[in-house]
């Protein structure tokens, strides 16, 4: 850990020289909380040097350190006579309440009395006459009226020397302390290890700050609990941070530049902290949709300017560490993404046994576990049924049927909570039940939910390799969850495929959106405009002639046609524009926050790449031509609604294929 003096040796040894001068004393700077002297005695008697020179074990530090205390306490000059009968004077210098630091010095004799008393005791401790002759022929006998007069002196202008330095010093350790700081949290930017970001904020904190123990805990919104995910410094015996409820210490008033400091030890008690815990500091690290990331410094005093040092760190180090989640948070949701891919590829046409059983072994799979149940909650009988239970027979199901509230999973489904447990033997949450089943102690389970009423729950266990389950797990069980919930609904629904169709959204032979969705999202952004005063505009194409390449070349050519333009029309566009299949061989382009003059832009853009056709040529070479008419309005410059918007743009359309088609017209308000 850093001190001040660590920076400073220069500036207090240059202080420390002048008032040795300007006195005529030998005299050191002395810091009472580190029990030392800020740097070596200036001009050190003769004497003194003597006395340590025999090697004798004096109790010479003691002595500073208890006539400093004395001092300090009276705020008062404090004389003292040393081993070597030597006359010192302590000089109190208080900065402020907790800075204190004294000048002691002198060393000199006031009388013959007092050099013949040393001269005795040197004859006792072996100091050769010679040495010893040396050393006092050095030494003058000194007034004590003189040093009386020259310590007051040394007070007033020692505080107003010392004080500088020591601000001066701050300042100097604070940009140090900073520079440190900002080293570690722009470390957070680049790691891509989030792991080891907390155990690593947490040492650098302590070893700087000498931090006496500190955590960092996460809250995820969905449970509203703290979790402890790194600790250092010391435990309290039976410290279980697993029933903390930061919440009621922080009361709605943690911001983002200030702390929340708790020194009563009656709300730490009740906020789930042990006995003994003195204070708790919280500073606000990091938070997003989903978590807040919060450091807590226990049975630590921190000054003003440290306080203030770790809210920069935290702001700082906060940034990283969301960067981090960001990205941590953005590979999860490929994985699910991925996850739920496989699982919409599912066959929804399986008898129900073989539907479940199928669903639970995809969801045991993709979450790396051996072991799961999937129950569905029978409102005739009030009670959760297993359907699918890895390696027990379905004449065994109804054995772990359990009421709402009976069991865990009871549990979970009538609480609607999700359930994360590392180690059933340590989680109060649930009560413990032999598991001669299971291999390990962490399990999931997920409540399955519609319209707010229980439609079942899935439960994995046994994670592959005898881990534990992770909060990612949970996310992804969670993404899962909802996709079963729809998987089970519909399992009573589907009897054709023309219900797949009904509730998708995509049109199944370009991958576009389909007619109906189209609707719904250009409803979205007629009140978006409404709402915010940006334009929309609306694009529609129609192949020209398209009839002809389907007579001509058959319809297998012509949905070849179409899947290509539904690929043109996506690298095309902008990101934020809508493509939608609006029947046939007729499309549209929602076009947000566009100008009708930008719109115009992307359409003929898009007109041109279409009558270029090069790619196409290459897939079907007898294509010798393939064009398009496009019609283009706005909201609200040329619509009040949206039925309006799409009747002018289809009006512009029928004009581009009345004008000879292959271009691009922009609807025009009659005068």
């Amino acid at each position: 850990m850093l001190k001040e003096q660590d920076l400073s040796q220069e500036n207090w040894y240059h202080v420390q020289k002048s008032l040795s001068s300007l006195c005529g004393f030998s005299l050191f700077i002395y810091d009472p909380k580190r029990k030392r002297a800020c740097t070596p005695v200036t001009n050190e008697n003769s004497a003194c040097l003597l006395v340590h020179e025999i090697g004798r074990d004096f109790p010479c530090d003691e002595a500073y350190d208890e006539n400093v205390r004395i001092a300090l306490e009276s705020q008062e000059i404090l004389f003292y006579k040393c081993q070597a009968n030597l006359n010192y004077f302590v000089i109190p210098i208080k900065i402020n309440h907790d800075v204190r630091y004294a000048i002691i010095g002198g060393q000199s004799y006031f009388s013959s009395a007092d050099v013949t008393g040393f001269r005795e005791k040197a004859m006792k401790w072996g100091i050769s006459s010679k040495k010893l002759h040396d050393a006092l022929e050095k030494n003058k006998i000194s007034r004590e009226d003189s040093q009386l007069k020259r310590a007051s002196d040394l007070q007033a202008i020692g505080t107003i020397l010392i004080e500088s330095v020591h601000y001066q010093n701050q300042y100097r350790l604070k940009a140090t302390y900073l520079r440190k700081l900002t080293d570690i949290a722009n470390q957070f930017k680049n790691d891509p290890s989030p792991s080891t970001h907390y155990g690593t904020l947490l040492s650098s904190l302590g070893i700087l700050f000498d931090l006496e123990s500190a955590s960092v805990f996460k809250q995820y919104f969905d449970d509203r609990n703290d979790r402890e995910v790194a600790s250092f410094g010391k435990v309290a015996p039976g410290f279980d941070t697993s029933g903390l409820f930061l919440g009621l210490l922080l009361d709605g008033t943690q911001d983002e530049e200030h702390p929340t400091v708790v020194k009563d030890p009656g709300e730490l008690h009740e906020a789930g902290f042990p006995i003994g815990m003195r204070s708790c500091a919280l500073f606000p690290l990091s938070q997003n949709a989903h978590t807040k990331t919060t450091l807590a410094i226990f049975n630590t005093h921190l000054s003003d300017d440290e306080t203030e040092m770790i809210m920069t760190f935290c702001l700082q180090a906060g940034v990283g560490l969301e960067t981090v989640e960001l990205r941590r948070q953005i590979l999860q949701q490929r994985k699910t993404v991925q996850s739920l891919s496989a699982l919409t590829s599912f066959n929804f046409h399986l008898k129900e046994d073989a539907l479940y059983k199928n669903l639970l072994e995809q969801t045991t799979q993709l979450l790396n576990a051996e072991q799961g149940s999937l129950m569905v909650f029978d409102d005739i009988k009030e009670e959760l049924s297993v359907m699918a239970m890895t390696d027990v027979s379905p004449a065994l199901y109804s054995l772990f049927n359990k009421k709402l509230g009976e069991g865990i999973a009871g549990q979970v489904c009538q609480s609607g909570s999700p359930l994360l447990v590392e180690n059933i033997l340590a989680d109060t949450r649930v009560t413990h039940v032999p598991r001669s089943r299971y291999k390990t102690p962490s399990f999931l389970s997920v409540p399955l939910i519609k319209n707010d009423q229980p439609m079942g729950v899935v439960s994995i266990a046994d994670k592959i390799g005898g881990h534990r389950f992770t909060e990612e797990d949970l996310s992804l069980l969670r993404a899962m969850g909802s996709f079963l919930t729809m998987a089970i609904e519909r399992s009573h629904l589907y009897s054709t495929t023309e219900t797949l169709k009904e509730i998708s959204i995509t049109d199944s032979l370009t991958g576009l959106l389909n007619r109906s969705y189209f609707y719904e999202r250009l409803t979205e952004e007629i009140e978006r405009t409404k709402r915010h005063g940006l334009p929309t505009c609306l694009i529609m194409l129609d192949i020209d002639n398209f009839k002809m390449v389907n007579d001509t070349y058959g319809h297998q050519v012509g949905d070849e046609v179409l899947k290509w333009l539904s690929q043109l029309l996506r690298n095309t566009i902008r990101t934020i524009d809508v493509a939608s299949r609006y029947g046939g061989e007729e499309f549209t382009v929602i076009l947000p926050n566009t100008t009708k003059e930008d719109a115009r832009i992307i359409a003929e853009r898009t007109c041109s790449a279409i009558a270029k056709r090069s790619s196409l040529q290459k897939k079907i070479p007898q294509l010798s031509r393939l064009t398009v008419s496009v019609g283009l309005a706005s909201f609200p410059e040329d619509a009040s609604s949206i039925h309006e918007l799409i009747n002018h743009t289809d009006k512009a359309l029928y004009q581009a294929k009345h004008l000879g088609k292959n271009k691009v017209v922009v609807y025009k308000k009659p005068r």
